[in-house]
């Protein structure tokens, strides 16, 4: 809908917080003459979350909740607030008064200024050392191979364009690298520095466990931003690189044996290397033309495309 901005609320057990979260984005909404709706999602909390939720949907026609029958992570619960999303604009803010409601209206400036996606960056973290270090650790692996030059990968407060936003293909606990999945459909991404709050109420589910979780996620995610629509390319590199010493190894051997009649099994721990080079070479090219195979009937399920469009000057069909 144009004009409309969908605002979306991931939340988990934090009861206290609704109330004075919804009627911080109202006030923001109100004073700047924007129309909107607020998506708030219940993802699985054991507490009155939804209760709350839905007392205050019952007070303004524009809060709508969703609830889960159990929690399925941060990444489902943004997902099923876009799946919702009827604005021209989304905005995702976490649920724990640390995302100040105040800047949304920077976000939306920065969308009509022409991006796609604006992220935010934590620019004064209080955090402790074991928080910090590993999120520069990510971010910077993030910056690296992604090639999108973000100071924070990691910060779920951002605003998108709902067109974009609906076609990235998000799963899984990926929310924190939501921008390299952006990175995929558009290049008009950028940032504005945040100041978080400090939390008023319940505690913060982040643990260090967590840490290997997104390296382990971010792993994956760098091969897919850079290899999904051509998975041949690095199981092809790979497979070179480890193929070509393999065939020189055995071609060798071979040589000795034919014309200087040395036994192969002279050099029984070279040869063994040998086929082992070439026989995971083999592997990792088939396993590349698996993977072509799978990418294209990825794009033939439901007629998509590998891009993503932003507008056209097609004239309407008269019929």
């Amino acid at each position: 809908m144009k004009n409309l901005v969908s605002i979306i609320v991931p939340l988990f057990n934090e009861e206290k917080n609704v109330p004075v979260l919804l009627k911080g984005i109202q006030e923001v909404m109100e004073a700047d003459n924007l129309a909107f709706e607020i998506i708030v999602v219940d993802d699985g909390s054991s507490d009155g979350t939804f209760g709350v939720i839905k007392e205050q949907a019952a007070k303004d026609s524009r809060i709508n909740g969703i609830r889960f029958r159990r929690n399925h992570g941060q990444t489902a619960a943004i997902l099923a607030g876009i799946e919702h999303a009827r604005g021209e604009i989304s905005i995702t803010l976490d649920g724990d008064l640390q995302h100040d409601p105040q800047q949304i209206p920077e976000f939306i400036a920065k969308l009509k200024s022409g991006y796609d996606v604006v992220c935010s960056y934590r620019h004064k973290r209080n955090d402790a050392f074991l928080r910090r270090f590993p999120s520069r650790v990510a971010n910077y692996l993030a910056r690296k191979f992604s090639g999108l030059e973000l100071k924070d990968f990691g910060s779920t407060y951002r605003a998108y364009k709902t067109s974009v936003a609906k076609e990235m293909p998000i799963y899984g606990e990926m929310h924190r690298f939501i921008p390299i999945f952006a990175g995929m459909l558009t290049d008009r991404i950028t940032e504005i520095p945040i100041t978080l709050k400090p939390r008023q109420y319940g505690e913060s589910s982040y643990g260090l466990s967590r840490t290997f979780r997104v390296f382990s996620d971010l792993l994956l995610l760098l091969f897919f931003a850079g290899f999904f629509n051509r998975p041949i390319h690095i199981f092809g590199y790979i497979s070179i690189i480890l193929g070509l010493p393999g065939f020189a190894i055995l071609s060798w051997l071979s040589v000795n044996k034919i014309f200087r009649q040395i036994p192969i099994m002279d050099f029984g721990p070279l040869f063994f290397l040998g086929v082992i080079l070439v026989l995971v070479a083999v592997q990792l090219f088939t396993t590349g033309i698996v993977c072509e195979y799978l990418i294209r009937i990825y794009y033939k399920k439901d007629k998509r495309q590998p891009y993503s469009l932003a507008e056209t000057t097609f004239a309407e069909s008269s019929e």
